[in-house]
């Protein structure tokens, strides 16, 4: 049996604020320090939210998927053009960091997580990872929770340019570790991105509203003793 987590709010505890001006204090910082100026919390975080709509309106033209995925990355390379400066890929990467941890209120693996999915993998589950997210930070995220090494497979929006609930996100995960859909459940807390977009899929799903762990008793059993 496979097992396909999504991660945040399912087996990772989050809460961000991207709104605050304390995310972008530091990014400001940054900006300055690479010669822009004239840049302020406001105006990187409007920055931020126009390029973003724009990249998104602009892959949603191109119709090579029906839920693209921006490159945040991208998104900051452009905010600092707009700045009147130039970072490079790098440095545009250290840029969406910075804002990423300075956003974060609190991060932290759900009790029990860790335990939960070694029970699954004693009893011969193998553990997949499908998330929306930043390639940027998310594997630094995987590593702080303890959660690194776990999985089996792991495939993040960001990288493949589309997220759920597009059959294509689906399709490449099954593609690259040749998964089986009856022998495959899916496991998140949003209903349309994890439990509609499996179930379009084609796949089961099982809704872990309130994380993963609350759901260890329907867990455990579809896999059975």
């Amino acid at each position: 049996m496979n097992f396909v987590f999504d991660l945040y709010n399912t087996l990772i505890d989050i809460r961000t604020d991207e709104r605050r001006q304390e995310t972008w204090t530091p990014v400001v910082e940054y900006f300055k320090a690479h010669g822009m100026k004239r840049v302020d919390e406001r105006s990187l975080a409007e920055s931020y939210e126009r390029y973003w709509k724009l990249f998104e309106e602009r892959a949603k033209a191109e119709r090579v998927y029906v839920y693209p995925e921006c490159d945040a990355v991208s998104v900051f390379e452009s905010m600092a053009r707009a700045a009147g400066g130039k970072l490079s890929r790098s440095q545009a990467e250290e840029a969406l960091k910075i804002a990423r941890r300075a956003s974060i209120v609190w991060l932290r693996p759900f009790d029990g997580v860790k335990e939960l999915l070694e029970k699954l993998r004693e009893r011969g589950a193998k553990l997949y990872l499908l998330s929306n997210a930043q390639a940027a930070f998310v594997y630094d995220e995987i590593k702080d929770c303890g959660l690194d090494g776990v999985f089996d497979g792991v495939l993040i929006s960001s990288e493949c340019g589309c997220r759920k609930p597009d059959k294509a996100f689906f399709g490449i995960l099954f593609d690259k570790y040749d998964l089986d859909k009856s022998a495959t459940v899916m496991v998140g807390d949003d209903a349309q991105n994890d439990v509609h977009g499996a179930h379009a899929f084609g796949i089961e799903a099982v809704w872990a509203g309130g994380g993963a762990v609350a759901h260890e008793k329907e867990l455990l059993d579809i896999i059975g003793a």
